[in-house]
């Protein structure tokens, strides 16, 4: 099968490319190498430095045909969300936005989305917090990331694509930026 991985050079999205390829994949990553690493990319996948904004994804898409699109590229930062909410709603609301836009126009059979699983949530009234906790982002990172899980529905719904949304919550580990907002683990 063939599987788009955005944001496939970064932390969590360099594993996943990894496991697909282990498990016999063809795997296209889409990573503007912004925060992801060169040196993440699995020799076996094939990279496209481009940035999710582009009007290039869209030759991508028509080029590759993917079957499945793991979308995990984004803007991270809640202290750049927080500096710069422009950039972080054109990163994460408007680069979601294309990424689905090509999945449903080259039929693919699923989209995954990478949401958050604390910046969502706000204060959080329950420990763990369920799939159904109120929504209440305090951060423009997390008003967009919740704006993408919204958008997902909405192209569930108008152009049939199935669709997983994750919340992932302090994750860390191997290949995570040393410099940057690290997950917070006791």
């Amino acid at each position: 099968m063939k599987v788009l991985v955005t944001g496939g050079a970064g932390f969590i999205g360099s594993h996943v490319v990894d496991r697909l390829i282990e498990e016999g994949h063809q795997v296209v990553i889409v990573d503007n190498l912004v925060t992801g690493k060169r040196k993440n990319v699995n020799r076996a996948a094939s990279l496209y430095k481009t940035d999710i904004t582009s009007w290039r994804l869209e030759r991508i898409f028509r080029n590759e045909r993917p079957n499945i699109v793991l979308h995990l590229a984004a803007q991270v930062s809640v202290r750049n969300s927080v500096a710069d909410p422009v950039f972080d709603a054109q990163v994460n609301v408007l680069g979601t936005m294309n990424v689905l836009q090509q999945a449903v126009r080259y039929g693919c059979r699923k989209v995954v989305f990478s949401s958050s699983g604390g910046a969502i949530y706000g204060e959080q009234e329950a420990f763990p917090a369920p799939e159904s906790h109120v929504t209440n982002p305090l951060s423009p990172y997390g008003i967009s990331k919740l704006c993408g899980e919204h958008y997902l529905s909405y192209f569930q719904r108008v152009g049939g694509i199935p669709v997983v949304s994750l919340r992932y919550a302090n994750v860390y580990g191997p290949r995570q930026d040393p410099e940057g907002e690290a997950g917070v683990v006791a």
